[in-house]
């Protein structure tokens, strides 16, 4: 008796032929469908339970290589003192280095204060020097103004003319005390 003949027999009567092979047909898709599923299921946990125990494999074979390997220890012995050796000339070569940049930068530094001490002097003068020339060109202009006007004397004197009117009355409007009837006298004798 075949599946066809055994899903029949379960199934209601009145159905044809063609109903039956349709429901086998349904009936096998939906369990092909049902293993494909599983399978890809079960071939991804394959896959990843085989993965771990390679890289399980690999690490015990390396420990084992490590262990009974003389050549394998030798190499890794050797690359322990070339990465100190290669420390210990780095270091030193980057202390030579760093202390030659730091003469350098020493050397620039103070040559840097002198040309600033220079700057500043040298400023200081330009400064003394601006307010020199202000100071004559004010003069100049002053001088010039004093050309245009004509010269207007602030002092006063006093006229002495032989002319004899007013002998008495002697004037002395500029209250020059240096100028006394005495020195008028002296001045008018001398005049004759």
């Amino acid at each position: 008796m075949t599946n066809n003949d055994k899903l029949a027999k379960l199934l209601p009567e009145g159905l044809s032929d063609e109903g039956i092979e349709a429901i086998n047909t349904l009936v096998k898709e939906t369990v092909e469908e049902r293993v494909d599923s599983e399978m890809s299921n079960l071939n991804a946990k394959v896959s990843g339970y085989l993965r771990l125990k390679l890289d399980e494999l690999k690490a015990q074979a390396l420990k084992e290589l490590e262990a009974s390997d003389e050549v394998y220890r030798a190499v890794k012995v050797y690359e322990s003192l070339k990465s100190i050796v290669a420390e210990d000339i780095e270091s030193s070569d980057t202390n030579s280095t760093v202390s030659m940049y730091k003469e350098e930068n020493e050397t620039l530094q103070s040559k840097v204060d002198e040309l600033n001490n220079k700057l500043a002097s040298t400023m200081n003068e330009n400064s003394t020097l601006e307010g020199a020339v202000t100071t004559l060109r004010e003069d100049i202009t002053s001088l010039s103004e004093i050309q245009k006007k004509p010269f207007k004397s602030s002092e006063k004197a006093l006229v002495i003319t032989n002319e004899r009117k007013n002998e008495g009355i002697i004037s002395n409007s500029a209250d020059n005390s240096f100028l006394t009837e005495d020195v008028i006298r002296l001045s008018n004798s001398l005049q004759k």
